[in-house]
């Protein structure tokens, strides 16, 4: 979605990206809080599973559930209000100020229903059921860009006069906030009916929607260093995000760069998402095993997931390398984003397979509830390495965009390396849940 919409708004102005970026960014923090919530679902409905206990499976989905959808709830509300905030820490324009303040309070609604998406893939995807939380999201994409385009452009017959005659009206950037405000929305209706409907052992009833303090207890244990390591890495990437924009770089504005920063993160998805999804994958795997006792099975599941995903890795940084300047061209129709980002992207593309290590394998202790160590490579990383190396070579040193990429690859190396290690010491391996 992040990346549609990114793509559209490059249709319209430096601004208008830089607006998107930024609500991307706080969007994120949305998921944050919810996420406490769907590492532990998913650890507890596969180790229930693979111990033969659907029952209790079940009712930890339905608790995660009433926990997740009241805090996404809490943080639509949360960011709504703290919208202003985020502007002004950006120091935007006036122009770009306004576009971004009301971007990101209408983005902030979309949220509303983000806690029954996201928790209930996460506990789908537990019970090994992979497809349905794929076509749940993958429907909430296809109809973002619909929805987007329509309300960004406008449907309907238009008058070489005016375009009162419009069936919907054209609403510029605003038109790019509806569409996703409107997909999410649905998105939450979507995963319910599947709930409802029912996967293997999950199955929602609305009479076992009530909380217990043991499940509650177990989620918050499982995802309390997950959610610091998060808010941590949030935290991180928000102010490398305020360095990135006070970089220099001539004869590029600030604007320009910030577009060039926003276009390469979200198209660097294509290397992210992959890898989330092996880890994911891996975590259902590993969860099951460790409750059925196969240790060896649950330990060849996270480096044969590492393996397959770094086999695209590698085709990744090829794509990425070579076509870097043809990326941004169709990204973003201001020359100047792309030779401000063709160069830095190119070296971007040689830290591929390092960071999908670091995911992969984070994710795949998280399905083992292992969570302290990863909170550890994200704190020491994002605080010893990226932020102070981004500063030192970006601003200090004016180095540009590059320079405060530096500090990023050198962090995620760090990381792969890190969680490697954690991994093949197999501690986690003896983990109880």
């Amino acid at each position: 979605m992040a990346l549609f919409d990114t793509w559209l708004s490059g249709r319209i102005d430096a601004a208008a990206t830089s607006a998107i970026g930024m609500a991307a960014y706080v969007g994120w923090l949305a998921g944050l809080f919810v996420s406490i919530v769907c590492i532990g679902t998913t650890a507890l409905v596969a180790r229930h599973l693979g111990a033969g206990e659907p029952q209790q499976a079940n009712r930890v989905m339905h608790v995660a559930l009433i926990a997740g959808q009241a805090a996404s709830m809490g943080m639509s509300l949360f960011l709504y209000a703290i919208a202003p905030a985020f502007v002004a820490a950006f120091n935007l324009d006036d122009t770009t100020a306004i576009v971004g303040l009301n971007y990101l309070r209408m983005d902030a609604i979309g949220h509303v229903l983000s806690g029954i998406t996201f928790v209930g893939a996460a506990a789908l995807r537990g019970s090994g059921d992979m497809a349905r939380p794929m076509l749940v999201l993958g429907a909430i994409n296809l109809l973002n860009m619909v929805l987007s385009f329509c309300f960004v452009y406008g449907v309907g017959p238009n008058s070489p006069l005016t375009t009162a005659t419009q069936w919907v009206p054209a609403m510029g950037v605003y038109g790019i906030a509806a569409g996703t405000v409107g997909a999410r929305v649905a998105g939450g209706l979507m995963m319910t009916a599947v709930l409802l409907y029912g996967s293997g052992a999950l199955q929602l009833r609305f009479s076992l929607l009530r909380l217990e303090r043991a499940i509650m207890r177990r989620l918050i244990t499982l995802g309390g260093f997950a959610a610091a390591d998060n808010m941590i890495n949030w935290l991180g990437q928000f102010i490398f995000l305020i360095i990135v924009r006070n970089v220099t770089g001539m004869p590029f504005t600030a604007d320009v760069i910030l577009a060039a920063h926003m276009v390469g993160l979200q198209v660097e998805a294509i290397t992210y998402l992959p890898a989330v999804a092996w880890g994911q994958s891996a975590a259902t795997v590993i969860g099951q095993c460790l409750g059925a006792g196969k240790l060896r099975r649950a330990l060849r599941a996270g480096i044969r997931a590492t393996v397959q995903c770094c086999m695209l890795g590698a085709i990744v940084t090829v794509v990425f390398f070579l076509g870097a300047d043809w990326i941004y061209r169709v990204m973003h129709r201001d020359p100047q984003v792309g030779m401000a980002g063709g160069a830095p992207f190119r070296m971007m593309a040689l830290f591929q397979i390092p960071l999908m290590i670091s995911l992969v394998l984070k994710f795949a202790l998280h399905g083992a509830g292992e969570t302290r160590w990863p909170m550890i490579a994200t704190v020491t990383g994002t605080i010893g390495l990226r932020l102070p190396l981004a500063w030192l070579l970006g601003i200090h040193m004016q180095l540009g965009l590059l320079g405060a990429w530096a500090g990023m690859f050198i962090d995620i190396t760090y990381r792969g390396i890190l969680m490697g290690w954690r991994y093949l010491g197999l501690a986690w391996l003896r983990r109880r849940l």
